[in-house]
């Protein structure tokens, strides 16, 4: 009767069993397998008080009962009570020695208490009293994933896949150790087969998404999450990650969204509320941002990433100071937390400290070498300190920043390193703003009698300008169709190309030339204005990252240089809703030449035609330093790396004078000062024009 009830059992019917052993126990109420089986049954069908009942029986009966300690430490290991769990294995194993199920489930409760050594060595128990026992194969690899041991345990998940490629869970864990080594490819493929045969799987196609986020493939990766969300709705793991890949990928509303829901099913999730926080920042409520970095902060006092969100909102609001602050106390907090070292990095050269932002830089790179954003800025600040060599070769690390990068062209040619071109064509072609094309197009005609053909890709505002230029370029316009070509290179990679130094930057006055005819007609159309004819800049783009640092408002700067003798020239491309009044109100004193400016060959007619421009870090800054025309510009106290450290003159433009700030946003000075010597310049002292130099 007892085998019938095994059998039973075995085969799923478990209250057939129970009955066959009640009838055994009525007989026999001392039936030691019956007692043990009744208390199996009890506990798999929920009467944990009766099982526990049984087993106590069993063990006043038999004190030495092997498989009834498995079956209590099984019942522990339900329970939680994992200590007591392993005792029962432990006692188990030592009266069943050849049992390799039994040391089986002492290593899965030894990996319960993350004693993953001890796990191992009964793993490997097992496998030697049964070679052929997948399930000791699979649970080693957990073992020695859990020791940090990832190529051992790829071996250990490659071998139960070669005995069972069906085996549950076998590809995600494999795709997780091959994950932990780094291998991205190798780990999503991993995924994906066992999601052929496992569809539905959301730990799979969560591990998918991660390996795909880790390639920069966000928008393969946001798919994979979105199907892990649906598949395990009530798992707030992929919700998560589904949230911080749609922030990284600018999708900020629908991120925003998800925070908050997740947030709200887990308000003591302090990462979740810091990166809400951050995507609020970003969406411009900056209160609300503060509140959440500080109620993750109060959650967890001690979390860096809070205290660097914060430090970022600080730079916004030109707090540097507290920016600074926030910052270092982030690293405080966590010293090998690289993204903490390099914002602070950014913050301390915002706030004037170079020298100690290349250190912060420094340590971050050292902490993360593979981040391509902290890389990019170090550039920044090796460049600002005349470190060209260096700094060149790190500012290759831009085209890795997805930041950066995004919008700009790419191309499948080889990417030139300056050796003969041989008879192939080379294409060339502009980044970022219309100031960086104008700025190294300075490089261009260094390229003849390398031997090749030269192709110049350039934003479509330049091409009129360029083209007469380079008569031996064949220059296009971004979005028309480009000839065939052999290799490729963006411009702001030739200074790199050439190993340009501060005392080796081609530096040719007037390297760009106006067209003669239209600056016949400025002239002309100018011809009737008194005095000194100063052409104006105030604001650049809106959309550039450092626009907060550079532009100023009309009302700053134009009532501040309405001069006796002087009559000022809008340059202005893109007023700002707030200019059109100041200019109303300064009348006869500054015309707008913005409605007669079509592309940048009638601006460059038109800087030309003038005796001086005045300028914010922009496109018309550089047009005027390239055609060799006296230029003016103001500089922030974060300036851009072109413009060195502590110069008055830039090593690019010649004829460029520097007015710096000597403290963050503190324009006053400057411009009170910029106004004196225009009047001297006005009055007649035209040696003011220029730097030292070229007086």
């Amino acid at each position: 009767m007892l085998l019938d009830a095994v059998a039973h059992y075995g085969a799923g019917r478990a209250m057939e069993a129970g009955t066959l052993c009640g009838d055994i126990l009525t007989a026999d109420p001392d039936h030691v397998p019956a007692l043990h089986l009744s208390a199996v049954i009890a506990f798999v069908t929920d009467r944990a008080a009766e099982g526990a009942v049984l087993l106590n029986r069993v063990f006043s009966l038999d004190p030495h009962h092997g498989p009834a300690f498995a079956t209590l430490g099984d019942a522990l290991a339900v329970k939680g009570e994992h200590e007591g769990a392993v005792a029962a294995f432990q006692r188990g194993v030592t009266l069943r020695p050849k049992d390799a199920s039994l040391h089986i489930k002492l290593g899965v409760a030894l990996c319960d208490l993350s004693r993953f050594d001890e796990a191992e060595t009964a793993f490997r128990r097992a496998i030697a009293l049964d070679p052929g026992f997948t399930r000791a194969k699979f649970n080693l690899a957990v073992a020695l994933a859990g020791q940090r041991r990832p190529v051992e345990a790829e071996q250990a998940y490659r071998e139960v896949i070669a005995r069972d490629p069906a085996y549950r869970g076998v590809w995600l864990n494999l795709g997780n150790v091959l994950t932990d080594q780094n291998k991205l490819g190798d780990a999503a493929t991993a995924y994906r087969r066992g999601l052929g045969t496992d569809p539905d799987n959301a730990g799979l196609h969560c591990g998918l998404g991660g390996a795909l986020y880790r390639q920069g493939l966000l928008d393969d990766a946001i798919v994979q999450f979105r199907r892990a969300t649906t598949l395990d709705p009530e798992n707030l793991t992929p919700q998560r990650l589904l949230a911080m890949v749609l922030h990284e990928a600018g999708e900020r509303e629908e991120a925003l969204g998800i925070y908050r829901k997740v947030s709200a099913r887990d308000p003591s999730d302090h990462v979740i509320l810091n990166n809400l926080g951050a995507c609020l920042f970003e969406l411009g409520q900056v209160d609300d941002a503060i509140a959440c970095a500080e109620l993750a902060l109060a959650l967890k006092p001690d979390y860096a990433a809070a205290h660097t969100n914060l430090g970022i909102i600080f730079e916004a609001q030109n707090l540097v100071e507290a920016a600074v602050a926030a910052h270092r106390r982030a690293i405080e907090l966590e010293p090998h937390y690289a993204k903490g070292h390099a914002n602070l990095a950014v913050a301390l050269r915002n706030a004037g400290d170079i020298d100690a932002a290349l250190v912060a830089s420094r340590k971050a790179i050292a902490l993360d070498p593979d981040q391509p954003l902290a890389h990019y800025n170090h550039a920044h600040f090796l460049l600002m300190n005349g470190e060209f060599e260096e700094g060149f070769e790190e500012y290759q690390w831009r085209r890795k920043t997805k930041m950066l990068s995004d919008g700009d062209p790419v191309f499948d040619e080889p990417e030139w390193q300056g050796e003969p071109l041989a008879g192939r064509t080379l294409l060339l072609f502009a980044e970022y703003g219309l100031g960086d094309a104008i700025n190294f197009v300075r490089y261009v005609p260094m390229l003849a009698g390398r031997g090749g053909r030269i192709i110049l890709q350039a934003q479509p505002a330049l091409v009129s300008l360029l083209r007469p230029m380079l008569p031996d370029v064949a220059v296009f316009a971004r979005g028309e169709p480009l000839p065939p070509f052999d290799l490729q290179l963006p411009l702001l990679s030739l200074p790199r190309i050439f190993r340009t130094t501060v005392e080796t930057i081609p530096a040719e006055v007037s390297y760009l030339q106006a067209d003669a005819v239209k600056l016949a007609r400025w002239r002309a159309a100018l011809a009737g204005a008194a005095g000194l004819k100063v052409g104006v800049v105030w604001a650049g783009n809106p959309r550039h990252k450092g626009d907060r640092q550079r532009s100023l408002p009309a009302d700053a700067v134009l009532p501040r240089l309405v001069t006796a003798g002087v009559q000022l020239y809008s340059l202005q491309k893109e007023p700002r809703p707030d200019d059109a009044p100041v200019l109303r109100r300064l009348g006869s004193d500054i015309v707008d030449l913005a409605p007669t400016l079509g592309d940048f060959a009638d601006t460059a007619a038109a800087v030309c035609a003038l005796d001086l421009v005045i300028a914010v870090d922009t496109s018309v800054a550089h047009l005027a330093g390239a055609l060799g025309r006296p230029v003016w510009l103001l500089c922030p106290y974060a300036l851009d790396w072109r413009w060195l450290r502590d110069r008055a003159d830039t090593p690019w433009y010649p004829t460029m004078r520097l007015f710096r700030q000597d403290r963050p946003q503190a324009w006053d000075r400057v411009l009170a000062r910029m106004s004196d010597e225009l009047a001297r310049v006005a009055a007649g002292d035209r040696v003011l024009l220029l730097p030292p130099a070229l007086r």
